[in-house]
């Protein structure tokens, strides 16, 4: 049994979303993603299943659109944490 947490996405830069690419980047994640165009900087919603590290899909969409991300707990958090991968 697991469940599914909420995660909001921003985006350092404008990006070229593709929601095509994406979706073939998620197949092997357990998310669905809704992508918000009407904002500052672009910003997108996960629902992540648990069995699923969110650090992860992070990983996957830098390597998609190479600038600085942050993410939070969706509605939960006012505090944003800045994504750094591991080297």
């Amino acid at each position: 049994m697991g469940w599914y947490t909420n995660y909001e996405v921003e985006f350092e830069d404008n990006i070229d979303w593709d929601d095509n690419d994406v979706k073939r980047m998620l197949q092997r994640f357990t998310v669905q993603h809704l992508y918000l165009r009407d904002l500052n900087k672009p910003r997108v919603i996960l629902s992540v299943y648990s069995h699923s590290p969110i650090e992860e899909i992070l990983v996957e969409l830098k390597s998609l659109y190479p600038t600085g991300i942050r993410y939070r707990v969706y509605d939960c958090s006012e505090v944003w944490i800045t994504f750094c991968m591991q080297v």
